[in-house]
């Protein structure tokens, strides 16, 4: 299936956004409080993208049993972590 580009370009900035806040967080170049906030906000959006977005719109018009697993483990991956 082709994945439009849009859907890289939002969970790319989604991601950059999450972990730059993080990162201006965790080295005390941002208070952590207001770190926290857009980080979580970003994160939150990719959450969003893989579960309810056209990610998921995408995979679920997929039938391969490797795809729906590697899916599934993004998922898990993105929402518990490692």
């Amino acid at each position: 299936a082709k994945v439009p580009g849009g859907v890289f370009w939002r969970l790319l900035v989604g991601s950059v956004v999450m972990l730059g806040f993080g990162f201006a967080g965790e080295t005390g170049m941002m208070d952590v409080q207001l770190a926290f906030w857009p980080a979580m906000a970003a994160w939150g959006f990719i959450i969003w993208e893989i579960f309810k977005g056209e990610a998921s719109q995408i995979n679920a018009g997929l039938s391969n049993d490797h795809v729906q697993k590697a899916y599934r483990t993004m998922t898990l991956l993105v929402t518990v972590g490692w």
